[in-house]
């Protein structure tokens, strides 16, 4: 049923879907659930999220300028599809043990769905990043308002899997939910420390595609509050 749907022809025009994406995602949501158009849906959330995340990679990006401006346009839509690509087998996976029915193709195309609208979400904060550069914000609190953006992203993004999920009523929804929550934080946040920088400081020499490891992610975040109160554990701080 998923190979015929993939080979034939979307009858769903791409614009219609993200028109309804953010309008009406009750209807969406039923949409997927009853696995029609799921080639389609999939398709043009793929590209939703390619060319949001790009916007939004770009304008992280002119915070530095040159080269990092592409970086980060690359980066970002990765980081996205390749949370979905994996989240969406690991809520399937779940709900599966607990006596929900298997449909990989509703969950990726659900969870997919679910990230194109957080990318749109994205997309529309990019103005103040662009505000945030032209008023020279500094590095640290720049950051925290990019942690803030795509924190509320998730939130939304999770807010609407959540309501498909309610909605479907299946045993051990919640259960469900918890997990992919977890599952979610943990791969979105690993695949964005993993492929940082994205927002490089403006007087930076050096710019690379990525960084090597240094700690976790969770030390980053407390070590950029910190820095944005001005404490900072070395003896001065960086350039």
């Amino acid at each position: 049923m998923i190979a015929v749907d993939a080979m034939s022809p979307p009858t769903v025009e791409s614009p219609r879907l993200v028109d309804q994406l953010l309008r009406d995602r009750p209807a969406m949501i039923a949409r997927i659930q009853r696995g029609t158009e799921l080639a389609a849906i999939m398709r043009t959330m793929c590209l939703t999220i390619a060319i949001a995340m790009a916007i939004v990679g770009a304008a992280l990006g002119s915070y530095r300028g040159g080269i990092q401006v592409a970086f980060a346009a690359i980066k970002l839509p990765l980081v996205l599809l390749g949370t979905a690509a994996l989240s969406a087998p690991a809520l399937s996976a779940i709900g599966t043990a607990l006596g929900r029915r298997s449909r990989v193709a509703v969950d990726l195309a659900l969870v997919m769905s679910a990230l194109a609208f957080g990318s749109l979400l994205l997309a529309a904060c990019t103005p103040l990043v662009m505000l945030g550069r032209a008023m020279e914000m500094p590095y640290h609190r720049m950051i925290l308002l990019v942690v803030f953006m795509f924190a509320a992203a998730g939130v939304a993004s999770l807010r609407m899997i959540v309501r498909a999920l309610a909605a479907e009523a299946a045993p051990g929804w919640r259960t469900s939910v918890v997990g992919l929550c977890t599952v979610f934080a943990l791969v979105g946040g690993q695949l964005a420390w993993s492929l940082r920088p994205y927002l490089v400081r403006p007087r930076a020499q050096d710019i690379v595609f990525v960084h090597d490891i240094e700690g976790s992610l969770l030390d980053s975040i407390e070590t950029v509050i910190d820095s944005a109160q001005g404490n900072y554990s070395r003896s001065e701080a960086p350039l």
